[in-house]
């Protein structure tokens, strides 16, 4: 399993509402592929100009390919490289529990950064 998580800080003498604006065709284009599992766009109850997206693929392939059609990656990727370089990103997810369901899936990046 693997998350995109991307956080987005809103220069204060922007609009926090302009940017909510800006991210709502890009979050709802991937929002839209069969291979985004699931997916979550907020805003800090303490900051409004604080923003994140994250959203879940059962793979790294389908992270991959819920960002290749042309008409998603020609609005997500100019946005996505707005947000925060040093805390966003993709991650494998190590642990994971619903309810009382635990589980660690299997790992498939044992080497990050290689």
């Amino acid at each position: 399993m693997f998350l995109l998580i991307a956080h987005f800080d809103v220069d204060p003498a922007d609009s926090a509402d302009q940017a909510l604006a800006d991210a709502v065709e890009p979050v709802r284009l991937l929002a839209a592929q069969p291979d985004t599992r699931h997916l979550r766009w907020g805003r800090s109850t303490d900051d409004a100009n604080r923003l994140l997206l994250v959203a879940e693929f059962d793979t790294a392939a389908a992270y991959r390919r819920a960002q290749s059609p042309f008409e998603v990656r020609k609005v997500l990727i100019p946005w996505l490289s707005r947000a925060e370089v040093r805390t966003s990103g993709a991650f494998e997810v190590l642990a994971a529990a619903d309810g009382d369901q635990f589980w660690e899936p299997e790992i498939t990046v044992p080497d990050p950064g290689r």
